[in-house]
């Protein structure tokens, strides 16, 4: 059974139950208190509850460190400004035990990055801390984030990106492959463009994952299929894949990997002082995923079709890259 108590404006919550150790948290807001408690509860119920004694071993930077290794182990990319707000994280709550994580932690610092960051990257980083729970498997403060989350949701300190809808505009495609003839970033542009692969899986891509033959190439999808259930899917050489594969291969075949650089983040840090020498206004890395996949719907590819290539887990998902304009559609 549950039991609240308010004290000096703070709401305490105690778990007492026949066969368990009384269980007592202090919290900023009673949702917050029976929330925990519910959570609390609920897993006893099920019996995958972990006595909170054990717990206070574990550190915070230990979870996150755990969270940047299963990014790793499943050749997720973890480079770049992922890694970079993963370790702003692991140094705010340095030395504090899971058990100790409060809603002030939370909100503190929530508050701290703010200061520095947008409303889109604080949302995503606040999902890294949840998912660093989750991962640890001690879900018992999971009530504790998600409340925090709907907090600073409802005050609109965090929120998700606007959606972009950005496509090349013409001459840009041929400006942008003219100034980087014989540089790898053209090579990355001209697979981005046909394939619809993402920065961190054009980063990833050896040669040893195409296989001619069958005309397929292996991924690691930042995504687990929808159907089944496995992160490492093989995609069809859609037309252009072909050729774009052999140009990068006349002039960059020589390693492993397609695009030789050591961090991900180097593609887009390198198109993007690209289109500022060229004076190409609020264009991406990520916005040729985009184009590529609005092209392969007027090449008139199915929904089911483009997304065995592009890797999206449902069809909804993918409705919100497709931006065909009415030039395109003209006399169809």
């Amino acid at each position: 059974m549950a039991y609240f108590r308010e004290r000096n404006g703070k709401h305490s919550a105690e778990v007492r139950r026949i066969g368990y150790p009384n269980q007592n948290k202090t919290f900023r807001t009673k949702a917050a208190a029976l929330a925990w408690a519910r959570q609390l509860e609920s897993s006893m119920d099920i019996g995958s509850w972990i006595d909170t004694r054990e717990t206070r071993s574990v550190l915070m930077e230990n979870i996150i460190d755990d969270l940047i290794y299963s990014f790793e182990r499943f050749g997720l990319d973890v480079a770049g400004p992922k890694l970079g707000q993963l370790l702003i994280m692991r140094k705010w709550f340095e030395g504090l035990s899971i058990h100790d994580l409060t809603f002030d932690n939370v909100l503190d610092f929530a508050a701290f990055r703010r200061q520095t960051v947008g409303a889109s990257t604080l949302q995503t980083q606040m999902y890294y801390l949840k998912q660093a729970i989750t991962n640890s498997r001690i879900k018992t403060e999971l009530p504790v984030v998600d409340m925090a989350i709907s907090e600073l949701k409802l005050k609109k300190i965090i929120m998700g990106s606007k959606k972009r809808d950005r496509r090349l505009e013409p001459g840009e495609y041929e400006a942008l492959m003219n100034e980087a003839e014989g540089h790898w970033i053209s090579a990355a542009i001209d697979i981005a463009l046909e394939s619809a692969m993402r920065q961190g899986e054009i980063h990833a891509l050896k040669w040893s994952d195409i296989n001619e033959s069958k005309g397929v190439i292996r991924l690691k999808r930042k995504d687990k299929d929808a159907e089944t259930g496995q992160s490492e899917q093989k995609i069809p050489m859609v037309q252009g894949v072909r050729e774009a594969l052999l140009r990068a291969h006349n002039v960059f075949g020589q390693g492993p990997h397609l695009i030789p650089v050591k961090r991900s983040a180097s593609i887009s840090d390198k198109f993007a002082r690209l289109t500022k020498k060229l004076g190409i206004v609020d264009l991406r890395f990520h916005d040729l995923r985009h184009e590529a996949i609005s092209r392969m719907f007027e090449r008139g590819m199915r929904v089911e079709q483009v997304r065995v290539v592009s890797g999206h887990r449902t069809l909804e998902q993918l409705s919100r890259y497709v931006n065909l304009r009415p030039e395109d559609l003209a006399g169809m």
